[in-house]
């Protein structure tokens, strides 16, 4: 796995450094000074999120707190018809996100490279969380034994060096998902720490924190927020999302157009058609979508959408393709409990991924679906 390139202490360094170089500047316009984020903490403080309504909730379906602990936080598969039913619809009571809901999604501190170089084509996917649901988990401890992120191959640790956060929108949120097991009427496989009752099995004591999957990767809308997060909650903003990348925060004072990036083999995610060619799709918050045929040549798109991904098989089992370099692609595939392929590791629950030379992959193809037909 790729490394993280600043680690937290060196960003407090140089914050430290900065704000002590910044008092001997001649001029104002001399002044350096580390962006503040939009969506940061403070901000997520203020939204309503389900443990906000939880106990309006539980009252109007008659349900006491200690049932939903109980119900919320035990395996889904073991429960009662009778038990899963109820389960089933308070968890139906929630409101899905929309395009403008806030999502939060966790990953490790050794995956932020991961997105600040776009190795995902600047898409999010998998399990995320309404930001403001998981406004009470900040410290490593929490968000671990709250969103349990102890599944198997995990590399978060409870007691770790922190962790980081996607903050985002999207206009594909009739691609989430409740992560509800069979037995609950979904197609997610038992695989404990998670319930299958769309809810995480938090250790904390006040029950689970709701959760949901994308169906597949999809790029944010404008001007998302990846923020590293230290073992006591601090955070600190690393990048945005602009066009199609995630952009590395950089001093005000220092702050430079990033390099244009090239047209590589390796798409994934929503593309609009423009003349014979696909070109990516730029979303944002309200829906509005603009398709960028070139770095400089943005346009307003109201035509259909494509969804774009790359696969390629490597000792005999298809894999998903991302970005990587003129040598190697980073796979990544859908598995249960350990990996099957020789040195892939688990980068997400049931997700294994590795960097492996293009050289050893065979029947590289795209797949090219209308986002209403998509089915993943």
């Amino acid at each position: 796995m790729m490394k993280v390139v600043i680690s937290s202490f060196s960003l407090f360094i140089l914050s430290f450094v900065l704000v002590l170089t910044s008092g001997c500047s001649r001029s104002e316009n001399d002044v350096i000074s580390w962006p503040a984020g939009k969506l940061d903490k403070e901000y997520v403080q203020k939204l309503k999120g389900f443990f906000d309504y939880k106990k309006t909730l539980l009252a109007a379906e008659g349900i006491s707190d200690a049932e939903f602990i109980s119900l919320s936080t035990d395996s889904a598969w073991s429960l009662s018809e009778t038990n899963r039913n109820i389960l089933k619809l308070l968890r139906n009571r929630l409101t899905a996100p929309i395009g403008t809901t806030l999502l939060q999604k966790v990953i490790t501190l050794q995956d932020v490279a991961i997105y600040m170089n776009n190795t995902y084509g600047g898409t999010v996917g998998g399990f995320v969380s309404v930001a403001a649901d998981v406004k009470c988990l900040s410290t490593m401890h929490d968000v671990y034994w709250g969103m349990r992120l102890d599944y198997p191959g995990t590399k978060f640790l409870p007691e770790g060096a922190g962790y980081a956060v996607l903050r985002f929108t999207s206009s594909k949120t009739d691609m989430l998902n409740v992560p509800f097991c069979v037995e609950m009427g979904g197609s997610y496989a038992h695989a404990w720490p998670n319930t299958g009752g769309g809810f995480t099995s938090s250790s904390l004591g006040k029950g689970g924190v709701p959760e949901y999957a994308f169906s597949n990767y999809f790029a944010p809308n404008q001007g998302g927020e990846l923020y590293e997060v230290t073992t006591l909650g601090y955070e600190i903003l690393r990048a945005t999302y602009k066009g199609t990348k995630w952009v590395t925060t950089e001093p005000s004072t220092h702050a430079a157009k990033s390099a244009a990036v090239g047209p590589s083999l390796v798409r994934n995610g929503m593309y609009g058609k423009y003349e014979n060619g696909y070109y990516p799709l730029l979303c944002y918050q309200g829906g509005v979508m603009k398709i960028q045929i070139t770095e400089d040549d943005v346009r307003e798109y109201e035509g259909a959408e494509y969804y774009i991904s790359s696969t390629a098989d490597y000792l005999g089992k298809n894999c998903r393709v991302w970005n990587g370099d003129a040598d190697y692609y980073f796979l990544t595939y859908v598995g249960e409990g350990e990996s099957a392929l020789p040195g892939f590791e688990c980068v997400e629950k049931n997700v294994f991924g590795k960097l492996v030379p293009i050289r050893e992959l065979s029947n590289f193809r795209e797949e090219i679906s209308n986002t209403h037909e998509h089915n993943h």
